[in-house]
């Protein structure tokens, strides 16, 4: 192995490393602006829109328990 071979070496790794820790970096911020029907990795187009569905649910699940509560809680106010 020549000098030169050995020398950019350990340039290689530190800027592999680098690209790798920024391109991380700026996928959790794009990921951050997604909702959670977006970040479920779930391959094709029907068991996406079923996942969206269930999500769905979940939410009028929650939001039928928690209105009564809510509307107790904060009668009165807009």
């Amino acid at each position: 192995m020549s000098a030169e071979a050995a020398a950019l070496r350990p340039g290689t790794t530190v800027a592999k490393t680098a690209a790798g820790i920024w391109l991380r970096g700026r996928r959790r911020q794009q990921e951050r602006h997604l909702s959670l029907t977006e970040l479920v990795r779930v391959p094709g187009p029907r068991l996406h829109r079923s996942v969206e569905r269930q999500f769905g649910q979940i939410t009028d699940a929650v939001s039928d328990r928690l209105e009564p509560y809510l509307g107790h809680e904060f009668r009165g106010r807009t």
